[in-house]
């Protein structure tokens, strides 16, 4: 089955063929028996049920798509070594290459068409010397392998861009995936990927006891700088400011742009005293840094609210209780940190 199809395409697509498989040869058994062909009617009954235990295998869809592809080649070739229905058997391989190649995908349906090619020639070259069925004109068989390798060709190409596509598809989606959780100017997760992540600290909080500790910072007189020195300005001192929570914080830390000039840091299986250490780590950091832009230049200081994550409450009373740290240390001068 191809992989770029996920569970449910899959198992869609071989319900549809495992149906239109056994509707197709129940129905051509019932004409072949209604003329007298009785071992092509039996044939075919057998195929149709076995197209019908395809469509039954819910959970093995790769099994049910192996079941199905196999029942057509085995059918096929059973066509071409007799013949079928007064010589047309041969005109159903058609159908081969499109079923293979979105069940097997490229790689894998190419090689399983090539070997199916090859019973194909055998099957002919079986009806002729063993006089089963004599094909006329003598040019008939050369002919449907001939054409049968131009459909397959076609077939092989379109399968080809397709997955080509979809792969594009695929990319595209996951890179837009990846920067709806990234804030564009700092290149830190945004609010949206940490809130996944903090249910999940949560989640581990409750079920084995994993300490996590919430770092709430703002930026200390953040308007004054964008009225002194102008928004742009401001945004080189957030961007410098993410590129120092990278290098303070741990390594299984997540450092994140919460809004605005407030940032949130997640530090899993820590303690409230290693938050206060990563806290007073970027405090030193920014003092011994200067944000510049052209001509201007200036330190900047953060308050930050540090507490450890409560398994009783929420993630919103857990956020609440850091950003009310985070005022008593404007409130007491800011450039510092209150924790509980």
């Amino acid at each position: 089955m191809y992989e770029y199809s996920n569970k449910s395409e899959r198992k869609l697509i071989v319900r549809f063929f495992s149906s239109i498989g056994f509707i197709a040869t129940f129905s051509m058994a019932s004409l072949a028996f209604i003329n007298s062909s009785y071992l092509l009617a039996c044939t075919l009954v057998v195929s149709s049920f076995v197209y019908l235990l395809a469509f039954s295998i819910s959970r093995g869809v790769e099994k049910s798509g192996t079941i199905i592809l196999y029942n057509l080649y085995a059918l096929m070739f059973y066509l071409v070594l007799t013949g079928g229905a007064q010589g047309t058997g041969p005109i159903w391989i058609f159908i081969v290459s499109p079923v293979t190649y979105s069940i097997r995908g490229l790689k894998r349906g190419t090689f399983d068409i090539i070997l199916f090619l090859l019973a194909i020639v055998l099957g002919f070259y079986c009806a002729d010397i063993f006089n089963i069925y004599d094909y006329s004109p003598e040019q008939f068989p050369i002919r449907i392998i001939i054409a049968f390798m131009i459909v397959a060709s076609l077939s092989g190409y379109y399968e080809c861009s397709r997955e080509k596509y979809s792969n594009k598809i695929i990319a595209l989606s996951q890179k837009n995936e990846f920067l709806a959780t990234i804030d564009p100017l700092t290149n830190l997760p945004n609010r949206r990927y940490t809130m996944n992540k903090l249910v999940a600290f949560k989640s581990e909080l409750k079920d084995n006891n994993t300490p996590f500790v919430i770092l709430l910072a703002d930026v200390d007189n953040f308007k004054k700088i964008n009225d002194q020195f102008g928004h742009d300005f401001g945004d080189e001192a957030l961007i410098q400011l993410a590129k120092t929570f990278d290098k303070s914080i741990p390594k299984n830390a997540i450092a994140s742009r919460w809004g605005g000039e407030e940032f949130l840091i997640v530090i899993p299986d820590a303690i409230v005293e290693q938050g206060e250490q990563v806290a007073e780590k970027i405090h030193n950091a920014l003092k011994a840094s200067v944000v510049s832009l052209f001509s201007d230049s200036t330190n900047i200081t953060l308050s930050i609210g540090v507490i450890s994550a409560s398994a009783e409450r929420s993630i919103d009373l857990d956020i609440k209780r850091a950003d009310e740290l985070l005022y008593k240390a404007k409130a007491q001068g800011k450039n510092r940190t209150c924790s509980s």
